[in-house]
């Protein structure tokens, strides 16, 4: 096997077929064809990634049954132990002596024990039976399975319905299922409208469908108009303050180097630019602790953006995704929003979103910033947006878009438009001579919209980056999961057994 410092290159390089090969070939079957699907990179420590196949299998189907798809996924570990590993009956270790690769085939990821139990109609019925769930009023009636995200080794979610009636299946490491049960029962002991946990077990965490659909899909169609600013600070406001004392989930923003040190090592042009954003971001961040008390106040969502936020008729009906819920600051979770709203927007500029519904998008983000910037401070709000912009960009190769290093780019250029809406706000913070009458610092003001550079007086808004960027080569912090859902996976739903 090619030797890497971390595995990526041997997972993502031709060598990888070799690999599968070998592994399809153990398992009887014989590998056609195969294409790089997903890359979870942790530079320096280790990689996973999920292959999309297609193999035949003689021994099973006969020897001219033709080939089918299948998923693999495999993880390479140098220096870093194999850390939750739960089931590993069903995969395959190979190594040269220095680097050790453990080959798997979907749905059994030796992370997620539960998998196999919900990927199938017929397996999903049983699990959901045994743990006293009944969907539609007809048992025998078929169950529906849509793969919704799947992350190997970390977590997959999936929905299972049944004579219109729907449950989302949350699947995870099984020791931290119950942490999440339990932060859904307090949630919605405190009126947060969350999930009802319907069931759980070793891993797998059964919840009811909100009401409402997805303020992502609201916020194309319908622009402003899907809920109001003050609605979604109400939301997180209600977050109960005795999940305070829960573990603090860091920042974005305090890994700004790592996740620059993903981007870069897969798109090397850009790390000049990653150099300037990791160093605009912690120069402003610092000049804003000189001045203002930044320790976390909050209990915050921690991973708060428009897929996670149901609303119907107008107002927010209901909140996914509260596995992160602990102390933090109220700007971290509004940044998140609008960080993930100008990424979105900014896929009009390349035609992935049509231009009336980037405009809903702008419209949105420039409306809600201004009563976000009333809340919190609205220099750390632009550069905390700043900060989760840049770990969107570790998508695009993640996912294995199509033209991944345009996309890249593209992000790398929100983060740095970001910056420049920081500076905007402090060039408008103007000093004021103390009077006897009047001590004690002057609020800020919201910023003015910032249009792109070369945009005509007049033009709308653009949700473009505008500056140069900039630098780094991190190290990896502890507890850096580089989990946003929004980088996972949705997979076809036909995928044999």
């Amino acid at each position: 096997m090619a030797r890497t410092q971390d595995g990526s290159e041997l997972l993502t390089g031709t060598g990888a077929g070799g690999l599968l090969r070998s592994a399809v070939g153990n398992s009887g079957g014989v590998l056609h064809s195969w294409q790089l699907d997903h890359v979870d990179h942790r530079p320096g420590r280790s990689t996973k990634a999920l292959y999309r196949t297609m193999v035949s299998w003689p021994e099973l189907d006969g020897p001219d049954a033709p080939a089918r798809e299948e998923l693999f996924g495999a993880s390479a570990h140098i220096g870093e132990r194999e850390k939750d590993l739960y089931v590993a009956e069903q995969t395959l270790v190979m190594t040269d002596g220095d680097i050790n690769v453990r080959v798997w085939r979907y749905p059994h990821d030796p992370w997620l024990p539960m998998l196999p139990q919900v990927c199938y109609p017929d397996v999903v019925g049983r699990t959901l039976h045994d743990l006293g769930v009944a969907l539609g009023p007809d048992p025998q009636a078929p169950i529906a399975i849509d793969v919704v995200s799947y992350r190997p080794g970390r977590r997959a979610v999936l929905r299972a319905s049944q004579d219109g009636v729907a449950v989302f299946l949350k699947v995870m490491q099984p020791h931290r299922s119950g942490e999440i049960v339990d932060r859904h029962q307090r949630l919605l002991g405190a009126g947060v409208p969350v999930p009802e946990v319907l069931a759980h077990h070793d891993g797998l965490v059964v919840l009811r469908e909100l009401p409402g659909r997805p303020l992502s899909r609201a916020v194309v169609d319908e622009g402003v108009q899907a809920c109001s600013a003050g609605d979604l600070v109400a939301l997180l406001d209600r977050l109960p303050a005795s999940l305070y004392p829960l573990p603090l989930r860091p920042p974005w923003t305090d890994s700004v180097e790592f996740y620059a040190g993903i981007v870069a090592s897969s798109v090397p042009a850009l790390g000049p630019r990653l150099d300037g954003l990791v160093r605009a971001i912690r120069e402003g961040l610092a000049a804003l602790e000189r001045r203002m008390d930044v320790r976390p106040h909050d209990v915050v969502h921690g991973d708060f953006y428009e897929a996670q936020v149901f609303v119907q008729d107008g107002r927010v009906v209901g909140l996914l995704d509260i596995d992160t819920v602990g102390p933090g600051r109220r700007s971290d979770d509004l940044a998140c929003l609008l960080a993930h709203l100008s990424v979105l927007a900014d896929y009009g500029n390349a035609g992935r979103i049509d231009r009336a519904m980037q405009q809903r998008v702008e419209e949105a983000i420039t409306t809600w910033q201004v009563t976000f910037a009333q809340r919190v401070d609205p220099t750390e709000l632009a550069l905390r947006s700043a900060g989760v912009v840049l770990s969107l960009a570790t998508g695009p190769h993640r996912q294995q878009e199509a033209s991944w290093e345009a996309a890249t780019e593209a992000i790398v250029r929100v983060a740095e438009h970001w910056v420049e809406r920081a500076r905007a706000a402090e060039s408008q913070r103007l000093p004021v001579a103390p009077t006897p009458s009047a001590p004690g610092p002057v609020p800020a003001a919201a910023p003015a919209p910032v249009p792109a550079v070369g945009a005509p007086s007049g033009a709308p808004t653009r949700w473009v980056p505008s500056a140069p960027g900039v630098a780094t080569a991190p190290q990896p912090p502890l507890d850096v999961e580089d989990d946003a859902p929004t980088q996972e996976r949705r997979l076809p739903t036909n995928l044999p057994g």
